[in-house]
């Protein structure tokens, strides 16, 4: 318990320092579930500039989503070409859809909000290609559910900080952070990690020497403070 306490100490610290850094996030806005389901289909192994893209060229040709359900995967998948393994993503996207209306009778995920959490992520990790990340994303973003979502930047970003240990695979993650992260600010946390991930803390030459989170970082032994390039992860 008192590991526990120390993380959770130390999370919120690190949220303070890289709001003060980067500013706060925007306010919480839910959104629709099936569209936070397939926008974050979409991100997977891609960026966020090109899955953005490619999640408003289907929002504006095939919804509402059942001409999605409809449409030729190959159609669908050409829509989405530049979002990165086109053709797996329309499938995957589209036997989601498909499996929602078997089970629901229709394209809606709105009755996912009569259950708990623990029953919403499972139901939602129950679709075939929807993973943890994925299912955290829609409990968050749509439901307002204290679930993180740990993208490669989050996962990076609490392994250097002793957050999660060096033996903990993506699924020990999002078990981890949901539980050390207070519920009240996983919103926040999830959004100001990432963003530091992205500006300070890459995967390669991480820049050490101006990284708001270094004397909190058990990594920082690895990089010298004065050496912004510092050296590649090892991970």
């Amino acid at each position: 318990m008192l590991s526990i306490m120390r993380k959770d100490t130390k999370a919120r610290r690190m949220l303070e320092l890289v709001e003060a850094a980067y500013g706060s996030p925007p306010r919480f806005r839910r959104t629709p579930p099936i569209d936070e389901l397939i926008r974050t289909v979409l991100s997977q192994n891609t960026n966020d500039t090109n899955s953005l893209a490619a999640f408003a060229v289907l929002r504006k040709r095939f919804r509402p989503w059942g001409r999605l359900a409809a449409a030729d995967t190959r159609t669908v998948a050409g829509a989405i070409r530049h979002a990165g393994l086109a053709n797996i993503k329309a499938a995957r996207i589209k036997g989601i859809l498909s499996e929602i209306r078997r089970r629901e009778g229709r394209l809606s995920l709105a009755g996912l909000a009569r259950l708990d959490t623990v029953d919403m992520v499972c139901y939602l990790r129950s679709l075939k290609g929807v993973g943890p990340k994925t299912a955290a994303c829609v409990a968050l973003f749509s439901f307002g559910r204290p679930v993180m979502p740990v993208d490669t930047h989050i996962f990076r970003v609490a392994g250097r900080l002793g957050l999660i240990s060096a033996q903990a695979d993506i699924e020990d993650a999002h078990r981890l952070l949901t539980e050390t992260v207070r519920k009240g600010l996983i919103y926040r946390f999830h959004l100001g990690i990432i963003e530091h991930g992205r500006r300070t803390c890459h995967s390669r030459n991480p820049e050490c020497g101006a990284c708001v989170l270094y004397n909190l970082c058990i990594y920082r032994g690895k990089v010298r403070r004065h050496d912004p390039q510092g050296q590649r992860n090892r991970r």
